[in-house]
């Protein structure tokens, strides 16, 4: 029994519409005009007889039903993609790795080359952003990081991640090790609009001081660069600091460690990919390299 489908052209249009929920920022990434995006959402609707999206003064929104369609227009647009970029490609695959910047750049790129060692043949393209919002999940056949499962992918817990304060060997030799309240009197680097030494203070039971001297970074990562000049202490965890702790740049107060409600990393992976061997070799190889 053959299925009536609705016209393709429109439905590309109709996702990029609704993946951007602006007409206009669908008509820039398809290089049409305004126009020519409301005629085909226009056709698609008369197709289906109902209303897919809404024009709500300078924002789009999309109704049930178009949220509906979405859902299974962005998996099938997916994978089509999946599965032409595997057909046209060389024989080398190429695995898109999305990771966010705490990871990417301190423990993950550092370690790819075991990676590419071990699987000669798969090509691995590591992209990385501070926030989710910068990147489309659909682009990417994994994600690494802090975010929230993306629509269409399974999630799996690196491991219990805990932060500690760091700092210089030599700031840190000269801190009470058994008293947290020591470090108050140090400047404080922050990467959570200081929400991150406030909860520290909060799990040690310690009363956050008047004079306390605490700096804002936008990323975890820029305030552990600022911990390295020996004038301040930075909270991080292992995927960070490990290396530069291992190396003698910075020493870790472990004791005096706490979990970080939002600080826990995990990777994202596509649930029914094309590629479902590929992305399997790679998130244990992750695994084992997380835990060794």
């Amino acid at each position: 029994m053959s299925h009536k489908l609705p016209p393709l052209k429109s439905l590309k249009v109709f996702e990029v519409t609704a993946r951007h929920k602006s007409f206009s920022r669908a008509a820039e990434e398809l290089c049409i005009t305004q126009s020519a995006v409301s005629h085909q959402i226009k056709q698609l609707e008369e197709f289906f007889g109902k209303s897919l999206l809404i024009r709500e003064k300078k924002r789009t929104a999309l109704t049930q039903e178009g949220d509906m369609l979405l859902a299974v227009v962005s998996d099938s647009f997916q994978r089509l993609g999946a599965i032409t970029n595997h057909l046209l490609s060389s024989e080398n695959l190429t695995l898109k790795v999305m990771a966010q910047t705490s990871i990417a750049a301190d423990w993950l790129a550092p370690r790819l080359a075991s990676f590419a060692s071990q699987y000669p043949d798969l090509e691995l393209a590591l992209g990385m952003e501070s926030y989710a919002a910068n990147f489309n999940a659909s682009d990417y056949d994994i994600i690494i990081g802090t975010w929230p499962t993306p629509e269409g992918f399974v999630t799996q817990k690196l491991r219990h991640e805990y932060w500690f304060p760091v700092g210089t060997p030599e700031l840190i030799d000269c801190i009470d090790s058994t008293n947290p309240e020591s470090l108050l009197g140090l400047p404080l680097y922050s990467s959570e609009k200081t929400e991150d030494w406030n909860l520290w203070m909060q799990q040690h039971q310690i009363r956050k001081p008047v004079n306390l001297h605490l700096h804002q970074f936008e990323l975890a990562m820029l305030a552990v660069r600022a911990a390295l000049a020996g004038k301040g202490i930075a909270l991080s965890c292992g995927f960070m600091v490990d290396d530069l702790i291992k190396q003698g740049a910075l020493k870790a107060l472990p004791q005096f460690s706490y979990e970080l409600p939002w600080g826990h990393y995990h990777v994202h992976f596509r649930s029914n990919s094309m590629i479902g061997d590929t992305i399997e070799k790679f998130i244990n190889w992750l695994v084992e390299n997380v835990n060794e």
